[in-house]
C-alpha cells in the first residue's frame, strides 16, 4: 500500500537506508540533498514493495505543484526492485491537492499506464571507465582527439564554490538570463554541503589562475554526476571542457567508474558527451496540468 507522507512524517534514517536498497539509487534521492534542495519535500512510500518517490513541492497563487529543483536531474520512485513496481500506482496516489506537476523522473518509471502524452522522453549519456586510459581515449572521436591535440596548456585546479557561482553568472547567466540562474543558490548550497560530506567537488581548467571552465560533480555508489558546469569565452577557445572531461577520465581509468554526462537534448550538448565514447540512456519529463481552467490555459 502506497502512503503519503507530509514533510515532518518522513522518517530520514529509514528513507535512506531504503534508498541504499533500491536497484536504481541516485545521488539526488539522499534526503540531505532533498532537504536542501527543496526543503518541504513529502513522499510516497510503499513499505511493503520497498519503494519510493519524492515528491518536490512548492507553491504558487496558494496551489501547491510539483517541481524540479536547479540541478537535480532525476527523481521519481526508487525501488529494491523496480520492475515489479507500478509507476502509474505511484502517480495514481499523489494527493489530490497537487494538480499540476513538471518533474524529470528516471528511466525505470517508462509503464503504458502513464500517458505518452505526461511522459516525453529526455536524453541523458554515460561512460562507464572500466577500461585503461589509452582504450578510453580510443573510443573518442576523430574531432575530440584533434581538440584535445590543439587544446591550450591549462592546469586543473579545485575550485571554490563561491568562484564557480562567479563563473556560471558571467557565462551562463549572460548568456541564457535569468531564467538560467534561477535557484542558483539553492543548488550551490547542495553543492557546499556535498563538498563538506566529500561527496561533490568543483573542478576548473585555469591560466594563470583564472578559472576559464569548470564544472561540480557529485560522486556516490560509483557514479559521478556532472551536475553543472561553466566555460567562459577563453575557455571556448582553449578547448578547456575538453581538456577537463579528458582529465576525469584520465583519474578514473580503470576503476569501473560510471561518469554521468547529466546529459542534454540539445544536440550540439549531445555530440560532445558521446564524443568521450559516452551512451545514451534515457528518462522522462513527466507534466500533467489538472488546475482550474483558467489557471490551466496560463500553465500550458
Amino acid at each position: 500500500m502506497i502512503k503519503h507522507l507530509r514533510h515532518n512524517e518522513i522518517d530520514k534514517g529509514a528513507w535512506d537506508a531504503r534508498l541504499m536498497r533500491s536497484a536504481n539509487r541516485l545521488w539526488y534521492a539522499q534526503s540531505w540533498v532533498l532537504d536542501l534542495a527543496c526543503p518541504d519535500w513529502e513522499a510516497l512510500v510503499d513499505e511493503e514493495a520497498d519503494a519510493m518517490m519524492p515528491l518536490t513541492v512548492r507553491s504558487k497563487w496558494g496551489l501547491p505543484y510539483l517541481y524540479q529543483p536547479l540541478g537535480i536531474q532525476q527523481l521519481g520512485v526508487f525501488a529494491a526492485h523496480p520492475g515489479r513496481v507500478s509507476p502509474e500506482a505511484f502517480i495514481a496516489a499523489l494527493p489530490k491537492r497537487i494538480r499540476y506537476m513538471d518533474i524529470l523522473v528516471n528511466g525505470s518509471m517508462l509503464h503504458s499506464g502513464i500517458a505518452t502524452t505526461e511522459a516525453v522522453p529526455q536524453q541523458n549519456q554515460e561512460l562507464v571507465a572500466t577500461d585503461a586510459l589509452d582504450t578510453l581515449r580510443s573510443h573518442y572521436s576523430k574531432g575530440h582527439r584533434r581538440n584535445l591535440k590543439d587544446a591550450a596548456d591549462l592546469h586543473e585546479i579545485a575550485l571554490p564554490v563561491s568562484a564557480f557561482e562567479t563563473l556560471f553568472r558571467r557565462t551562463t547567466g549572460e548568456r541564457f538570463g535569468p531564467s538560467s540562474v534561477k535557484g542558483l543558490e539553492v543548488f550551490l548550497s547542495v553543492v557546499s554541503e556535498g563538498i563538506a560530506r566529500g561527496q561533490c567537488e568543483v573542478r576548473a581548467l585555469a591560466k594563470d589562475q583564472e578559472p576559464m571552465a569548470a564544472a561540480c560533480f557529485a560522486t556516490w555508489q560509483g557514479r559521478s554526476i556532472m551536475l553543472k558546469s561553466a566555460n567562459s569565452e577563453s575557455g571556448h577557445s582553449a578547448k578547456a571542457m575538453f581538456v577537463l572531461i579528458d582529465a576525469w577520465i584520465a583519474r578514473h581509468a580503470g576503476t569501473g567508474m560510471l561518469l554521468d554526462f547529466a546529459g542534454s537534448n540539445t544536440p550540439s550538448v549531445a555530440r560532445f558527451n558521446a564524443g568521450f565514447g559516452a551512451g545514451p540512456r534515457t528518462y522522462f519529463r513527466l507534466r500533467r496540468n489538472r488546475l482550474p481552467l483558467p489557471l490551466r490555459w496560463l500553465k500550458q
